[in-house]
């Protein structure tokens, strides 16, 4: 009989131990918080009730899903995915966490991440892409004022050249029509005044 005693606790203990080392894999530094050696209960040694963290892994079926990952099972501040080096929650079992060092207990509402290391992985944000903006943004700005010189010294050419054609085209026709000289006018007039004495002429004589 107490042969059997010592071999049913053995197997409680094996299997234990086989069930932790299942839970560590599915979940992103399952190991890898200091003096835990299970997550999900109260006690960090493992075995009897559970903790926050413990129950919501159940309730997720033991998996690591986005919701679980989401959620913040000790109502710290911190998303569990956050505490567990897995901010993104696109951690899958077998891949490697976004950080490994600073990671806290996701059941334990006095142990937290330091903001300074979440600070460092945030999601959707692209360190790049601002500067990227930025630097297109200057270089179509400082495009637009190289070529806006070149353009006005077109216009300027331009307009000279319009003006210069006017002032031809207005020499031009002052040209084609010159004013009548004084010495035109009194050449006309004398020409008037032999007519005139010729007339008085024949007429004497008829008479």
């Amino acid at each position: 009989m107490k042969q059997v005693l010592v071999l049913l606790a053995f197997a409680a203990v094996v299997q234990q131990a086989m069930a932790k080392s299942t839970f560590v894999q599915k979940i992103p530094n399952g190991d890898g918080v200091s003096g835990v050696a299970a997550l999900g209960h109260v006690d960090p040694a493992g075995g009897g009730p559970r903790n926050p963290f413990g129950e919501g892994f159940g309730t997720a079926g033991m998996e690591w899903t986005v919701e679980f990952c989401k959620a913040d099972s000790d109502n710290d501040g911190q998303t569990n995915g956050q505490e567990l080096g897995d901010p993104c929650c696109v951690w899958k079992p077998g891949s490697k966490p976004a950080f490994t060092t600073g990671v806290s207990h996701p059941g334990d509402a006095t142990a937290k991440v330091d903001e300074a290391v979440l600070s460092q992985h945030l999601c959707g944000a692209s360190p790049t892409s601002g500067s990227s903006s930025a630097a297109a943004s200057a270089s179509a700005s400082a495009s637009a004022n190289a070529t806006a010189p070149g353009t006005s010294k077109k216009n300027a050419v331009a307009s000279g050249a319009a003006n210069s054609t006017a002032g031809n085209s207005s020499a031009t026709a002052g040209a084609k029509s010159p004013a009548p000289t004084p010495m035109a006018s009194g050449a006309s007039s004398l020409t008037g005044a032999s007519v005139a004495l010729v007339s008085l002429a024949v007429v004497s004589l008829w008479t």
